[in-house]
C-alpha cells in the first residue's frame, strides 16, 4: 500500500515538473511572430504582390483547405501544415530537386501558423522566408478567391466564379 503511494506521489511530482516547463502553441507561435517582425521577416502587401509576379518568390499558404477553399490570394499555393515540406517540393523544385524558387512569403490568417512553418522552410534550405497574414490583405481591400459562389441557379448548382472583397471594402473596389 505505501509502495503505490509512493509511486503516485512521484508520479504526481514528475508530471508537475514536466507540465511547468511545456510552451503553449499560442506563446511559441507568438513568440516565433515578434522574432519575424524584429528580424523584417513580416512580408509586406507591396511585397506579396510582387512576389505574386516574380520568379524566384513563392506565396505559399499554410492553412487548412475549408479555409483555402473560404479566401485565399489567386496565385498563391496552398501546402498546408501536414506535410508542407513535401508539399512544397510540387512548387520550388524543379525535375533535378534543384531549387527553381529560393524565396517564400508563408500565409496563414493571422502570422502565427505561417511563423512556425517558416523555421522548418528555412531549415529546408530556401534563401528568404517571411511570414504575412491574410487578415491584412483582405483589411487593405485587395480581393481573394474563393471555391464558393452566392449565385444560386434553379438547378441547385452553385456556379464557382471571380474574386470577392470584404463586405467593407466592396464599394471601394467597384469605384476602382
Amino acid at each position: 500500500m505505501r509502495l503505490s503511494k509512493i509511486i503516485v506521489l512521484l508520479a504526481v511530482f514528475f508530471t508537475s515538473g514536466m507540465a511547468s516547463t511545456f510552451v503553449s502553441y499560442h506563446e511559441t507561435a507568438d513568440k516565433l511572430l515578434q522574432q519575424n517582425i524584429k528580424n523584417g521577416l513580416r512580408a509586406t502587401t507591396d511585397e506579396v504582390k510582387k512576389a505574386l509576379k516574380s520568379k524566384d518568390t513563392l506565396v505559399v499558404d499554410v492553412r487548412t483547405v475549408q479555409e483555402w477553399a473560404g479566401a485565399h490570394i489567386k496565385g498563391s499555393v496552398r501546402v498546408g501544415r501536414q506535410t508542407p515540406e513535401l508539399a512544397i517540393s510540387n512548387f520550388a523544385l524543379d525535375d533535378d530537386d534543384k531549387l527553381i524558387k529560393d524565396k517564400l512569403i508563408v500565409v496563414c490568417n493571422t502570422g502565427h501558423r505561417a511563423s512556425l512553418e517558416a523555421v522548418i522552410f528555412r531549415k529546408m534550405g530556401f534563401k528568404q522566408v517571411k511570414v504575412y497574414p491574410l487578415d491584412e490583405w483582405i483589411d487593405e481591400c485587395n480581393p481573394v478567391a474563393t471555391k464558393y459562389s452566392t449565385q444560386k441557379y434553379k438547378e441547385g448548382r452553385a456556379k464557382k466564379f471571380g474574386l470577392f472583397y470584404s463586405a467593407s471594402c466592396y464599394e471601394k473596389a467597384i469605384k476602382n
